[in-house]
C-alpha cells in the first residue's frame, strides 16, 4: 500500500492546479457535499434524506473510527522521507480516514433513498480519499479503510432503521 502512495503521491507539486485542485477535493468538497445534501433534503421535504445519512456518519467516525484508532494507531505518511505534503496533517491516526469514514457512511446511506444520488456521492467521495492520498495525509489503506467502515456504519443503522 506504500507503493500506491507514493504512486499517487509522486504528483502533488508538479502543477499548481492539479495541487489546487486535489486541495480543494481534500478540504473543501467535503463542506459542499453536506450543504448540497441539506438543501437536497430541504427541497424534497425529507428531512430523513439529511439526518440518517449524517447519523451514519457520526457513528462511522466516532464508535467504528475510534475504535479503530483506540486499538491501532498508524502514523500518517507525512513521516516518509519524499512525502509531497500539501495540506496539514490533522493529529488522529492516519487508519481510517475519517474523511473516508464520513463520506462513503453518507453515500452507502443515500442508497435507500435515491440511487443516483448515492452513486455521485460514492465517486465524490472517491475522489476525496485519493486527493489526501495525494496532498500526502493517507495512504490508500486509509481510504479502504474509510470504505469498509462506512459501509458497515449504513448497513447498520439500515438494519436497525428498517
Amino acid at each position: 500500500m506504500i507503493s500506491i502512495f507514493k504512486d499517487i503521491n509522486k504528483f502533488a507539486g508538479r502543477w499548481e492546479w492539479l495541487d489546487k485542485s486535489a486541495i480543494f477535493c481534500a478540504r473543501v468538497l467535503p463542506y459542499f457535499l453536506v450543504i448540497f445534501l441539506l438543501i437536497f433534503s430541504v427541497i424534497n421535504k425529507k428531512w430523513e434524506i439529511f439526518i440518517v445519512p449524517l447519523f451514519s456518519a457520526f457513528v462511522s467516525r466516532f464508535i467504528i473510527g475510534s475504535l479503530i484508532y483506540h486499538f491501532y494507531k498508524e502514523k500518517r505518511p507525512a513521516k516518509l522521507k519524499g512525502t509531497n505534503l500539501l495540506i496539514p496533517v490533522p493529529n488522529n491516526p492516519s487508519f481510517p480516514s475519517s474523511h473516508a469514514t464520513v463520506f462513503f457512511a453518507i453515500s452507502f446511506s443515500l442508497l435507500v433513498y435515491n440511487t443516483n444520488l448515492a452513486l455521485i456521492f460514492l465517486a465524490l467521495s472517491l475522489i476525496i480519499g485519493i486527493a489526501r492520498v495525494f496532498c500526502g495525509v493517507h495512504y490508500f489503506r486509509d481510504i479502504v479503510g474509510g470504505f469498509v467502515a462506512g459501509l458497515i456504519s449504513a448497513g447498520t443503522i439500515y438494519l436497525l432503521l428498517r
